[in-house]
């Protein structure tokens, strides 16, 4: 079980790996190339520019929706935790409960 929790870890380090190496050349790309000598219609560069923006909208976009989802989840857990253990429930006493303590 180790090893595979091991063999997870390594696999996702190495998507993030490739995701912040596609924005990393995708945004050097675009700064290096932006002002070329257009050659007109069905131009390459035009092309791979319009492909470089699409690319690093798209993972900022869901890298974005990613962190809120996390943060979103971990939020309603530590709540539902608290509310388990009672921190969030209201204090009652035992006048508010009517209790006799004398038999």
């Amino acid at each position: 079980m180790i090893a595979f929790k091991n063999h997870r870890q390594q696999i996702a380090m190495l998507l993030a790996v490739i995701i912040a190496m596609t924005l990393l050349f995708s945004s050097i790309f675009l700064l290096t190339h932006l002002n070329h000598d257009c050659t007109g219609m069905n131009c390459v560069v035009c092309s791979e520019l319009r492909t470089c923006i699409r690319t690093v909208h798209l993972l900022s976009q869901t890298l974005g929706s990613g962190i809120l989802f996390i943060f979103a989840y971990n939020c309603l857990k530590n709540q539902a935790r608290k509310h388990n253990a009672g921190i969030l429930s209201s204090r009652v006493s035992l006048v508010e409960l009517k209790v006799r303590l004398n038999r």
